[in-house]
């Protein structure tokens, strides 16, 4: 049975929304749905697509509205469904357009949730392909709201989205944990983890999933090219959320055959703020990778300093001083095939003290003292002196970072 958009009125009847142009368009067919809030969309519009949408973003572009409508029309696609609570007056040569191509147009209830609305048209599609299976058309279900979820999580961490309710009913529409939330970002340990993933997308979203499922967790998972994202609710104790991870790590060392490590962000209490966790979540394996830290998992509290320590590296001024301070060294040790920085930084690690630092380098204490000697004369300078030795330390920390 194929579905059209008298289908829709009629699901719709109960208030939800409201057919205000474009009835002789009735008849068009309809096999998938979208959710759409960018100014240009031309190039994600389809045949036989209902497309949803707040309008926000062309709320005072009359022109982008009408070129919505025809770019519609041009693809064949099936109805326009529409907010109006961001117009201030809506266009009426958008509803004579609509009439003039006849492409159906509807006013949502601007108090109406978009699960209300959203699901009744999603399961419509489904079951108006009556020629396909049950286990196949919940497939088909699952398949659409993954790729409704990457795109919600895409839009997110790209700050496409600006108001909290666009932010509220996309992921009410979609079943994401109510917030406050936290997120679990999983990377693989590996230089071809964006290959490795990617090709094991559908798997690894699906086995993420499943650990929170078997809990009784609400939640929604995406992969990118370069981690693993699960967002779920925060009602869960420390005990069962240590569980949780390991079992998110062992998953997806099985699944990719490479070692893996996991972030715990803390609780959002907006979706707008997830942008800011998704930045922080990569420098915190970005700081895991550079300083060559062991830990299987962390909370993303735990790395707060050495992220202000990675934003203060990125300073340009701050790379003028680690070359000013260690540049000569880093010159020295490359055209004589020495260790002299590296010596350098065991010496700080060890508080100045050169028999802990000799130690740690496995030196006799003679080489260590030729090698103070020469750092003091590329330098020029004393490493007693206690000044010198903290624009030193000071100097070797901002370059760790700075890679």
């Amino acid at each position: 049975m194929k579905l059209r958009v008298k289908d829709i009125v009629k699901i719709w009847n109960n208030g939800a929304a409201s057919l205000v142009a474009g009835q002789e368009g009735l008849m068009r067919r309809i096999e998938v749905f979208d959710m759409m809030e960018q100014p240009n969309i031309k190039p994600w519009l389809r045949e036989h697509l209902l497309l949803i949408t707040t309008g926000y973003v062309i709320r005072n572009d009359k022109e982008a509205l009408l070129n919505l409508i025809r770019d519609m029309n041009e693809v064949n696609a099936s109805a326009l469904a529409i907010k109006t609570r961001f117009f201030d007056d809506f266009p009426k040569e958008a509803l004579q357009l609509a009439d003039e191509l006849k492409l159906p147009l509807f006013f949502l209830d601007n108090n109406a949730g978009f699960v209300e609305l959203v699901f009744p048209v999603m399961t419509a599609i489904v079951e108006s392909r009556s020629n396909i299976e049950l286990d196949t058309r919940y497939q088909i279900g699952k398949e659409n709201k993954s790729e409704l979820d990457n795109r919600l999580f895409f839009d997110l961490i790209n700050r496409k989205i600006t108001q909290s309710e666009e932010a509220e009913y996309r992921t009410a529409s979609l079943q994401w944990p109510s917030e406050p939330v936290r997120v679990i970002a999983l990377s693989l340990e590996t230089e071809q983890n964006s290959f490795l993933l990617e090709m094991k997308k559908e798997q690894q979203t699906k086995a993420i999933s499943r650990i929170l499922e078997k809990n009784h967790i609400r939640n929604a998972v995406i992969c990118s090219k370069e981690m693993c994202f699960a967002l779920m609710g925060i009602s869960i104790n420390d005990t069962l959320l240590d569980i949780i991870v390991n079992d998110m790590i062992q998953k997806t060392v099985e699944i990719n055959n490479c070692a893996c490590s996991a972030i715990i962000s803390n609780p959002l209490s907006d979706y707008l703020k997830l942008a800011d966790t998704y930045q922080k979540l990569k420098e915190g394996f970005h700081i895991r990778m550079i300083r060559k830290q062991q830990w299987q998992y962390i909370f993303l509290d735990e790395l707060q300093y050495d992220r202000i320590m990675l934003h203060i590296s990125e300073d340009t001024e701050v790379h003028q001083f680690i070359r000013c301070k260690l540049g000569s060294l880093v010159e020295y040790d490359r055209a004589h095939d020495t260790q002299l920085l590296e010596t350098l930084e065991a010496l700080i690690q060890n508080h100045n003290s050169r028999k802990l630092a000799a130690e740690s380098l496995f030196l006799h204490r003679n080489t260590m003292v030729h090698r103070i000697n020469k750092i003091e004369e590329v330098l020029h300078c004393s490493l007693d002196d206690t000044e010198i030795m903290e624009q030193l330390e000071f100097a070797i920390k901002m370059k760790m970072y700075a890679h």
